[in-house]
């Protein structure tokens, strides 16, 4: 029996009246017009509100198209390298005019169904400006001009750049994301201060920039197994990217260029910086504290069904943190809207989100690592990787680079995936529908696929002698599949990262104790 929908989504705020059926809705932030929070809430019969500040959701559109067309861009680069074509040796201003440009397009036609304006058009009541929780006499957000009360709120807050405590960066001029390709020129000589970029970098270097790029952290994804940090590190190497990783910087100054100073004694040069760190939830202001919301300055806390420690107010959206939180999927979004409106209330499923980094190529991932699995349970975790080449697609599409490794529990249960390579961000969804719908990879056989697909490397990613992954216990004639070299992988010849590349076998680890050998660089 549904219950009575409780208002509130909010970007960082609620809605008004006292109705049973308003929904507080923030924005749809950077999701989907058809999953946007308040056109869900709208659809399913609910009364909302969305409280929004001028101009936020035009600047989260931007700045996720940024990232997608900038790799598009980077891509179509690689795949001219690829046929032996010379990528720029600088910026080119056309083509930076023209990227410019194509955001601007995009959003125009992205914006309809994600403005303001198309919310209203479907029946959420929409309110500029910003507003401040007030726990007494009863819960409500205050903004200047109207008093918005609800039985729930669903705050889903914009993010916003974290600075770091660095002795003189707040004296030097800095792009962000969301400026960068406002400048009317591509920088020439860029300087990315933190890993949080790394697509940006790649992108940048793949264009035509000289980039550096400086992080504290020792490796580059600090979520994932070494040696696939290490495959995107050497990613980002390949196309021109000069990494400074486990760097502690001292201080950062602008004369001529931007010089940013480590502690070991170490000058970094840059005609401009690029700062990249981490983001933090956008909750300056709404008074969280007052009524009891906890989180820091990461994210919101929040339990398994995305409440809050208030019980009234909900969380979703980037402003949860973590380190994929700006490049997941919008599955928190129809969850805590489900849990707001209905009971029972469902859990989110966080081994299945997604995560996507827009490298050239693509690196996306999805549940445990081979180390997280292993480490939950032992011996009874198989890894399994295949190169792209040994598909039709990537080779059509002129970019042969990159793996599917599967994490596998001796049960045949996909316990995890990472994916790097061309339409990773594609079939990193696939490989999603087989974790929740428990498809086990001994019926992988059993599915239709096209063999000039990229999900073609389903059919490949079985147990080496056996048909039926879920009946062989590991070693079971599972010894590791020899001879394939580092061509296997498309790895561009001549690039010495990859020349130490000796072996890609179809198992990586089994029986054998746990230890990356899949990659030796």
């Amino acid at each position: 029996m549904p219950f009575h929908p409780h208002p509130a989504l909010n970007s960082g705020k609620i809605e008004r009246g006292h109705h049973d059926r308003r929904l507080r809705c923030g924005h749809p932030g950077r999701y989907d017009p058809g999953t946007g929070g308040g056109a869900i809430a709208a659809r399913e019969g609910a009364r909302v509100a969305l409280v929004e500040s001028p101009g936020e959701v035009a600047a989260q559109v931007e700045r996720h198209l940024s990232l997608a067309i900038l790799a598009q861009a980077s891509q179509d680069t690689l795949n001219r390298q690829s046929k032996g074509q010379t990528g720029p040796a600088a910026p080119e201003p056309d083509v930076w005019a023209r990227l410019g440009e194509q955001i601007q397009a995009c959003a125009a036609v992205a914006y309809p169904h994600l403005g303001l304006e198309g919310l209203a058009a479907s029946g959420v009541d929409v309110v500029m400006g910003q507003g401040q929780f007030s726990p007494k006499p009863r819960l409500a957000l205050s903004t200047p001009e109207r008093l918005l009360r609800g039985r729930v709120f669903l705050l889903c807050p914009d993010t916003r750049l974290m600075v770091p405590a660095i002795p003189g960066l707040a004296q030097v001029p800095y792009l962000t994301l969301d400026r960068l390709l406002q400048e009317p020129v591509q920088p020439p000589d860029l300087a990315i201060l933190g890993r949080s970029s790394a697509a940006i970098a790649c992108q940048a270097a793949l264009l035509g920039s000289r980039v550096t790029l400086v992080s504290r952290g020792r490796s580059l994804l600090p979520t994932e197994d070494e040696d696939i940090s290490t495959l995107v590190e050497s990613l980002l190497q390949a196309a021109g990217v000069t990494l400074h990783l486990g760097v502690q910087i001292e201080a950062i100054h602008h004369r001529d260029q931007v010089e940013i100073y480590s502690s070991d004694g170490f000058l970094f040069k840059a005609g401009q910086l690029l700062l990249a760190t981490a983001r933090h939830p956008q909750v300056a202001g709404l008074n969280l504290r007052g009524i009891g919301v906890k989180g820091d300055r990461t994210g919101l806390a929040v339990d398994d069904r995305l409440t809050t420690t208030h019980p009234r107010v909900f969380a979703c959206g980037p402003a949860l943190g973590g380190y994929w939180a700006e490049t997941t999927d919008h599955q928190d979004v129809t969850t805590a809207l489900h849990n707001s409106l209905y009971l029972p209330r469902r859990q989110i499923g966080h081994l299945h989100r997604l995560g996507l980094l827009h490298t050239a190529p693509e690196f996306a991932r999805l549940g445990l690592t081979a180390t997280q699995a292993q480490q939950g349970y032992g011996p009874a975790v198989w890894v399994f990787q295949v190169p792209f080449s040994q598909v039709i697609k990537p080779h059509l599409l002129g970019d042969v680079t990159g793996i599917c490794r599967w994490v596998v529990h001796r049960d045949g249960r996909l316990l995890g995936t990472q994916i790097c390579g061309p339409g990773a961000s594609e079939l990193i969804q696939t490989m999603a529908l087989l974790m929740q719908q428990d498809i086990r990879i001994s019926q992988l056989e059993k599915l239709a696929g096209l063999p000039q697909s990229l999900t073609a490397i389903l059919h490949e990613m079985r147990q080496p002698g056996s048909s039926d992954a879920g009946k062989q216990a590991p070693g079971d004639g599972m010894g590791p599949k020899t001879g394939s070299t580092g061509d296997d992988l498309g790895v561009t010849a001549g690039n010495d990262l990859y020349q130490t590349l000796v072996t890609c076998p179809q198992l990586v680890w089994g029986k054998q104790p746990f230890a990356p050998t899949g990659y030796l660089f």
